[in-house]
């Protein structure tokens, strides 16, 4: 009996050893990426205070799920709904802590889906997905902040509501830092994409920029006296065109891909992950193209200007006047006209950073049937007649 009960207490500890050991196994190697990966929260314990900085930029809030909350502030004072010339409207309706958009004819109802992704962070637009059957579709009214206004997502019919365009791994790779992805025979001769939901890595996180760094954080929680970062990439000691092909991971428009770029680390070339079409540096678009306008600047042929020289991707980029001046200033201090600009509260980029209306999202409010041009700052930096400012 005794014996008995000495080996039911060996088998039990045998089997919460075993639980403990899968526990840790699966808390290690939690992040979708893989074993790899840390994830963002790992970096909190040593990086809290650019942690706490980053959360609030663009990078990390270009996509995330929706939350009531904060999606709602986007329905008060404004239009919410879109009248099609086919007689039917887009409403957004709240239901049970819910935002759908539904489609109605007169007073029928005929379509209702849930806002349930976010793609943009919202300094610009947004514009919104609804899940079914592991694809994610893109909703037909997308929200455009600095006009207060629900129109038409960018490229929909403008004559009819549209629900049912696929959102593509090609807008996750650029709206994420990962999610897991697989095509599906649906139909004879037709391969559909589907995503696991579960595996998104919303926004741009540490590790998209950074590289894998698990290793880097067990070697610092083993080490904590050791302060110089090891096994994880320094960007500031990447080379030149290294530091280029990481931003332009996102930021260089929608060339053939190759293979997918969320297998890109810090250090890589991306050449070998895009094929760009030919003639597409000879105009670039505004919209995500900026690498290639800025290497057609003088500012970035005549110097060793990179991305970072006036961006910081750690700082939500709230910039006034005298700190866009002070940046151009650094580097062109014996410009004739610094005082008159400064006077005349006006900056350098307004004058040679124009605005430009992107080719390339195309959105029309189908209400009224009219183009809404999508303005953004040229990244080639030049000097533009003064009929173009802006």
């Amino acid at each position: 009996m005794r014996q008995q009960k000495i080996f039911f207490i060996f088998i039990l500890l045998i089997a919460v050893t075993i639980c403990f050991v899968k526990c840790i196994q699966q808390s290690s190697g939690s992040d979708p990426r893989g074993q790899l990966y840390a994830g963002a929260d790992a970096c909190l314990q040593c990086h809290k205070n650019i942690a706490d900085s980053y959360i609030h930029t663009s990078h990390n809030k270009t996509s995330a799920p929706v939350f009531f909350d904060s999606i709602r502030t986007a329905l008060i004072n404004t239009k919410t709904m879109v009248n099609y010339p086919n007689g039917h409207t887009v409403k957004l309706e709240e239901e049970r802590r819910n935002i759908l958009q539904s489609q109605f004819e007169g007073d029928k109802k005929i379509l209702s889906e849930k806002m349930e992704m976010v793609f943009g962070s919202g300094e610009k637009a947004r514009t919104f997905g609804y899940w079914k059957d592991e694809q994610l579709f893109q909703l037909p009214l997308t929200y455009l902040t600095n006009l207060h206004l629900w129109t038409n997502s960018p490229g929909f019919p403008i004559d009819h509501p549209y629900y049912t365009r696929p959102i593509i791994s090609r807008c996750f790779e650029c709206h994420s830092s990962y999610v897991y992805h697989y095509n599906e025979n649906t139909k004879p001769l037709e391969i559909t994409e589907k995503f696991k939901p579960n595996t998104i890595v919303y926004g741009i996180d540490c590790e998209r920029c950074h590289g894998p760094a698990k290793k880097h954080v067990d070697f610092h929680r083993e080490n904590p006296a050791e302060k110089k970062a090891t096994y994880i990439a320094d960007i500031k000691s990447l080379s030149r065109i290294q530091q280029s092909d990481l931003c332009g991971t996102c930021h260089s428009g929608n060339p053939v891909s190759l293979k997918s770029i969320f297998a890109f680390t810090p250090g890589d070339s991306l050449k070998n992950y895009y094929m760009y079409y030919p003639g597409s540096f000879i105009n670039p678009d505004v919209h995500g193209m900026q690498m290639q306008l800025l290497q057609q600047s003088a500012c970035y042929k005549q110097s060793t200007l990179t991305c970072l020289t006036c961006h910081n991707p750690h700082k939500a980029e709230n910039k006034t006047q005298q700190t866009i001046t002070a940046s151009c200033i650094s580097c062109h201090n014996t410009s004739l006209h610094n005082t008159q600009m400064i006077q005349e509260k006006k900056n350098c980029i307004t004058c040679h950073m124009p605005l430009r209306t992107s080719r390339s999202l195309d959105f029309n409010n189908s209400t009224e049937n009219k183009n809404i041009p999508y303005k953004l700052r040229t990244h080639r930096i030049a000097i533009y007649p003064e009929n173009e400012w802006e």
